[in-house]
């Protein structure tokens, strides 16, 4: 019985000393010195899906145009087509 207690206090240190280290990095990393770094994060995130759906759009609508002839193939000849 005492050893499984002796166990469940190893346990429950060692998970405060990680939970110490993990919260004083993540304070770290939210106020140090150098600043901005989540900004400059956001901002290479956002820029990149800037263009990532710049690229996606441009992408699409140039599949989109040989569909859009195709389709309209014969009107743009003046042929007329019965229904």
């Amino acid at each position: 019985m005492q050893i499984r207690f002796f166990l469940s206090m190893k346990k429950k240190e060692f998970v405060k000393k990680k939970k110490k280290i993990i919260l004083s990095r993540i304070k770290d990393f939210f106020s140090d010195e150098y600043g901005g770094n989540l900004i400059e994060y956001a901002l290479l995130i956002g820029l990149a899906l800037f263009i990532f759906f710049i690229i996606v759009g441009v992408m699409t609508s140039l599949l989109d145009w040989p569909l859009d002839l195709a389709n309209n193939f014969w009107e743009d000849f003046g042929a007329l087509l019965k229904n």
